[in-house]
């Protein structure tokens, strides 16, 4: 019984530390193409895609965004 509750708990010390390692990876991915995004946004018209996309990448940027980009995408 003492085995068990010992795998147990090496199984959920596992468990978040890959959880942790993947939310760190992600971040660091994602948060880099934001911060990208809203430092080359167009301030004058959101909805026409800045300097280093084209207006298909701006489009789908903009679509994981909706509360931001609301009426770009009507």
């Amino acid at each position: 019984m003492e085995k068990k509750k010992e795998n147990i708990i090496l199984i959920g010390l596992v468990v978040l530390v890959v959880l942790a390692l993947a939310w760190t990876v992600y971040s660091a991915f994602y948060g880099a193409d934001y911060k990208k995004a809203i430092s080359a946004e167009n301030k004058e018209d959101i909805c026409t895609a800045p300097k280093g996309y084209t207006q298909e990448q701006w489009n789908e940027h903009m679509g994981h965004h909706p509360d931001r980009y609301k009426e770009c995408l009507t």
